[in-house]
This record gives structure tokens, C-alpha cells and sequence, in this order.
């Protein structure tokens, strides 16, 4: 009885690191596509503008 709760305890413990971990390389590969608050209002707004599709489409034609 007792080694089926260590064995248990030990996977518990073994998920919950697993996951942690996971969790810290998810958050610093979240955290390297990040704008370092660099964004022009401008742009912004330009995704809004219901032509925008067609001006990416423009400049996907042309290079840009």
C-alpha cells in the first residue's frame, strides 16, 4: 500500500514539474515576439480600415 503512494506522489510531482516548466519556456517564447512597446498608433489603425486586405495584398504582389 504504501509503495502505490509513493509511486503516485512521485508522478504527481514529476507532472506538476513538467509543467512548470513547460510553462516558463511557453511564457519566455511568448515574451521574444513582443514589440518592446514600439508600435506606431498609425499602424494600428491601418489594420482596422476595411481596405486594408487589399492593401496587403498589393504589397505582397509587389515585393514590399
Amino acid at each position: 500500500m504504501k509503495k502505490t503512494l509513493v509511486i503516485t506522489a512521485a508522478i504527481v510531482v514529476a507532472v506538476a514539474v513538467g509543467a512548470t516548466a513547460a510553462l516558463f519556456a511557453l511564457a519566455a517564447d511568448a515574451g521574444s515576439h513582443q514589440t518592446c512597446g514600439k508600435v506606431n498608433p498609425a499602424e494600428i489603425r491601418a489594420a482596422a480600415d476595411p481596405n486594408f486586405g487589399k492593401k496587403l495584398e498589393t504589397l505582397a504582389r509587389c515585393g514590399y
